[in-house]
């Protein structure tokens, strides 16, 4: 029989329980609601906060391959945000709202934190910075984080390479006429 007057000071109480179980949801809720609020892709155009992700991660996946001069860099950059929202309004709308949520998320400062290390807006980091976020998520121990890094760099890379006006820019000639 279990004398009830007996309280182990490991047992959780149901106070306790329902105070934590009330803190976690109003923390998710709170960053749900960040993530909504400045979520990347809105009717089918990139936010300012989607611009600046897909900005700053295509600085880090292929900044090497963009020229030098500050306005050629800034042009192909324009030219590759623009490429990109082509991109994501041809993927089904399943996976434009996946990627929706993952850009809101790497907008978010909380969020961003979490995910990258990246305590700076995308556009306000320095190549260093952008690098060290992005090998971050790659090396990250969490699956879900790394299929975070997988997923921006696959949009990034396909956007950028898919477009042949860059294809100078990486030493593609073109395709072979025969």
């Amino acid at each position: 029989m279990v004398d009830r007057a007996i309280h182990h000071p490991l047992t959780p109480k149901r106070r306790w329980f329902l105070k934590s179980a009330l803190a976690i949801g109003a923390v998710g809720a709170t960053l749900g609601g960040l993530v909504f609020w400045h979520r990347g892709v809105r009717d089918g155009r990139l936010t300012e906060h989607g611009r600046d992700v897909f900005r700053g991660l295509a600085i880090g996946f292929v900044g090497a391959m963009l020229p030098k001069d500050p306005t050629s860099r800034e042009a192909i950059l324009n030219q590759h945000l623009q490429h990109v929202e082509g991109f994501l309004q041809g993927m089904p709308i399943v996976l434009q709202v996946e990627i929706n949520a993952v850009a809101g998320l790497l907008g978010n400062l909380p969020t961003r934190k979490m995910l990258t290390g990246l305590g700076s807006r995308w556009t306000e980091a320095s190549e260093d910075e952008i690098a060290s976020a992005i090998e971050s998520m790659r090396l990250n121990p969490l699956p879900s984080t790394r299929l975070t890094y997988q997923v921006v760099r696959a949009i990034t890379c396909m956007a950028f390479f898919s477009n042949s006006a860059n294809w100078h820019l990486t030493g593609y000639p073109g395709p072979v006429q025969i």
